[in-house]
């Protein structure tokens, strides 16, 4: 008997069941019994026989977040039921060629392609009644958005300045482009024009983590995915045209984010050689690739370019949706970068997990809101003591950051971000990054242009203010006692003191320096903590592993200040109650060591910069390779033995593998004493995310030892007419994070 024999046999006997129990029924009615079926009545429903359901999900995105009109899909075929018996369709059309059998047979996967954009269905069934399943999907344009809401305008390509050409359509779309480069046996790069001829004499190799040895040749591919330019480098093997070949690649991803803080109203722009970028101090990228992973650059995860982290965080997402449709599923992929890309990193994990599977930030931040009170301190004190010149030991006491003859870190926020908070200009040239100057803001000629503040280009998440037109505010100075912790301790007088805080000023809605201070939008605060712009510690950053890495670079006015790992930490621990998935490393900066030491300096750095990538390696594996589900207790659990707090010496490169902490006791905090921001100084705890205080009566207490005239307590009454800020409760608005795959 075939199949089809077999499966009419199987309808026939549940028919010839169903008619008996259907006979059988009408027999006891017909004798009155209790229970039975009254005159007239209807026979109960027939129950059909039990189907095996068939389970399909996507390996390429989440279902309801599918880009680019195809899908990654998997069925699962239960026991009983033959892969090859199963059809699939999609929006009613056979697409069952697309698949092949997988994992042993039992579960089918292929890509289906042609999808609409909204809604879709996908049926799996063998024959009418003995195996179903469906499942919905949600396609989006390769444009975007998806979740990121109403995209942002004005927006100027960048397709020509990135060598890709003019752009394709409004959305600076290009058609997608591949480049070859090899390096040679002595690692340099060069272009291999012919992938397909004959092989250079001087090819070099590589060998990955999976210990096999390949040609070192690089495929480039550059496209635009969500309004980015992106560009993903992976080993080839060119054998046939228009093939890569997946040999050298051990499906793991290095996606690097870029640098600084700027509002652009952009695509931003790259070179196909950026993922060579490299210097002697982090070659990672040429490194990643020669051990087969993938290494990808995008222009929208430059946080200069883009300080949206939502768009950021969809950003990736479909890149990694691209990569496992048209290369294959990845078993990771890990964040690493600096500064502004470490925000991107902290951010995008926070509150899009699984993104990315671990972040490796570099000199990071948590955030670009929270820092921004930071900066904004910063200029305010510095324009202050431009026009009140004080030692270095008082601007020390009031701005915390240090101030030497090498540097100092106020000044350099206020001239390097603090424009950042500026609506006509922002911390870039030309304002906004636009290159057609007419789209700008300006008050009086053009108040509907694009304003250049971090805020406006996050509108979507903030909402609009109605009476200046640009976006809510988080932005707030009140009851800030600038100088308090000096001023107790007799680093200032008290007559310093007065004067700081009666002239210290805010900003106006533009972002100008004024005399009163600023007060934050109620409604911004709120938005900001639930919707996850202000770094919590909180989402998914309680199961992603973090490997920090710093050079201490403060004495020289550097504003990555170490305090921001601590920060961090803090709010890990007020969040999950433990911060055991954060790995802190500092080092020397080579370029503030006496010089001897700078050559064995710049080797420590450069080889720990491939320990972590490694100590990532084995930590992500392990995590992937555990079927339990992912905890911290697991991340914990699976963490590598050398993925502890460490600093390096100075004195001679040598490691320190001791706990990080903000003060105290230790050779790291000797070696690299930590200074604190502005509002710490002024009573802030070490998590530093209270971006308006409650405020409290003024009281003596607060100030003792101190003990302040009568003409001193009238003074700052007057400063502080409805009180100071009372750091023992949490910030105004301060709430907890709303959820993680917000959309807007």
């Amino acid at each position: 008997m075939n199949v089809k024999q077999e499966r009419q046999a199987r309808h026939r006997s549940a028919l010839a069941l169903a008619l008996a129990g259907l006979l059988l029924g009408g027999l006891v009615s017909c004798g009155g019994s209790d229970g039975g079926l009254t005159a007239g009545a209807k026979p109960p429903p027939v129950t059909p026989p039990a189907q095996p359901v068939l389970q399909l999900s996507t390996l390429s995105s989440r279902a309801d977040m599918v880009s680019g009109g195809s899908a990654l899909v998997e069925v699962a075929v239960p026991d009983g039921i033959t892969a090859a018996d199963v059809r699939i369709s999609s929006n009613g059309t056979d697409v069952t060629s697309a698949f092949a059998a997988a994992t042993g047979g039992r579960k089918l996967r292929g890509l289906v392609s042609g999808l609409n954009i909204g809604s879709n269905k996908l049926v799996a069934k063998v024959g009418t009644d003995k195996a179903y399943g469906e499942l919905s999907l949600t396609n989006y344009p390769i444009t975007g958005p998806i979740f990121s809401g109403t995209q942002m305008t004005p927006f100027e390509c960048r397709t020509v300045e990135s060598g890709l050409g003019a752009p394709l359509d409004a959305n600076c779309s290009v058609a997608t482009r591949y480049d070859w480069f090899y390096f040679t046996a002595a690692g340099v790069r060069q272009p291999l024009a012919s992938p397909l001829g004959a092989r250079p004499a001087d090819l070099g190799t590589a060998t990955t983590i999976d210990g096999k040895t390949v040609p070192f040749i690089v495929r480039v591919e550059s496209g635009t995915i969500n309004r980015s330019i992106y560009r993903i480098a992976v080993l080839d093997d060119p054998k046939t045209a228009g093939q890569w070949n997946s040999a050298g690649w051990n499906q793991r991803i290095v996606f690097r984010f870029g640098e600084s803080t700027a509002a652009q109203y952009n695509q931003g722009s790259n070179a196909v050689t950026d993922v060579f970028k490299t210097d002697s101090t982090d070659p990672q990228s040429v490194e990643a690739l020669k051990r087969g992973f993938a290494y990808v650059v995008s222009s929208l995860n430059i946080n200069k370019v883009n300080v949206n982290d939502v768009v950021a965080a969809e950003t990736a997402m479909m890149l990694r949706e691209h990569i496992a449709k048209d290369y294959g599923v990845p078993r990771w992929m890990v964040g690493m970068g600096g500064s502004g890309g470490a925000i991107q990193q902290m951010l995008i994990a926070q509150n899009y997990p699984g993104i990315l599977d671990g972040i490796m930030p570099d000199a990071a931040f948590p955030d670009v809101f929270g820092t921004a009170l930071a900066v904004s301190d910063c200029r305010l004190l510095n324009r202050y003591f431009i026009a009140n010149p004080a030692n270095s030991a008082t601007r020390k006491a009031f701005e915390g950051h240090m101030n030497t003859v090498l540097g100092n870190t106020c000044a350099t926020w206020d001239a390097g971000n603090g424009d950042a908070v500026l609506a006509t200009n922002g911390s870039v040239s030309p304002a906004c990054g636009l290159n057609d100057a007419s789209k700008v803001y300006a008050p009086s000629t053009n108040p509907g242009g694009a304003r250049c503040t971090v805020y406006d280009v996050n509108v979507n998440t903030l909402g609009r203010d109605p009476f200046t037109g640009g976006a809510r505010r988080p932005l707030d100075n009140v009851g800030i006692q600038y100088g308090l912790a000096a001023l107790k301790t007799g680093a200032i007088t008290t007559t310093q003191f007065l004067d700081v805080n009666e002239r210290i000023g805010g900003y106006d809605s533009d972002g100008n320096i004024i005399a009163r201070r600023t007060v934050a939008d109620a409604e911004a605060l709120k938005r900001s903590y639930e919707m996850g712009r202000i770094g919590s510690g909180a989402g998914g950053l309680a199961t992603v592993p973090i490997l920090h890495m710093r050079a201490y670079a403060e004495p020289g006015g550097d504003i990555h200040t170490i305090y921001n790992d601590i920060k961090i930490r803090e709010q890990l621990k007020r969040s999950n109650g433990r911060a055991d998935n954060q790995v802190i490393w500092l080092f020397p900066n080579p370029a503030l060591a006496a010089p001897a030491m700078q050559p064995t300096l710049v080797g420590v750095l450069r080889d720990s910069f491939l320990q972590r990538l490694s100590l990532m390696t084995q930590w992500l594996d392990a995590i992937t390779g555990d079927s339990a589900p992912l905890t911290t207790d697991k991340v914990a659990r699976l963490k590598p033995a050398d993925a502890v707090d460490s600093c390096w010496s100075v004195a001679d490169g040598s490691r320190v593998r001791e706990e990080a902490t903000f003060s105290g006791a230790g050779t790291c905090n000797t070696l690299y004493p930590k200074t604190p921001a502005p509002r710490m100084v002024a009573g802030a705890p070490v998590a530093d995310d209270v971006v308006k205080c409650q405020l409290k009566p003024i009281s003596d207490a607060d100030y003792a030892p101190v003990v302040l005239s009568t003409p001193e307590k009238v003074r700052l009454a007057g400063i502080f007419p409805d009180g100071v800020c009372d750091y023992s409760k949490a910030g105004v608005g301060q709430a907890k994070l709303k959820g993680t795959w917000l959309k807007y």
